[in-house]
């Protein structure tokens, strides 16, 4: 199945082994993010939630 990121538009060929086929397989409209910005949005979360550096 092909599917493509919401975020950055990157198209990916998934195999039933992945993690997020059954849910794109059931619903058409799901959103659907690489791995890449799956880790930017982590990362950036985590960051947010550190307290901030005194200078």
């Amino acid at each position: 199945m092909e599917v493509k990121c919401a975020l950055c538009g990157r198209k990916e060929e998934i195999t039933k082994v992945h993690k997020d086929y059954r849910k794109l397989a059931r619903d058409k409209n799901a959103v659907y993010t690489c791995e890449i910005c799956r880790a930017r949005l982590r990362y950036q979360a985590t960051q947010q939630q550190k307290p901030e550096r005194p200078i």
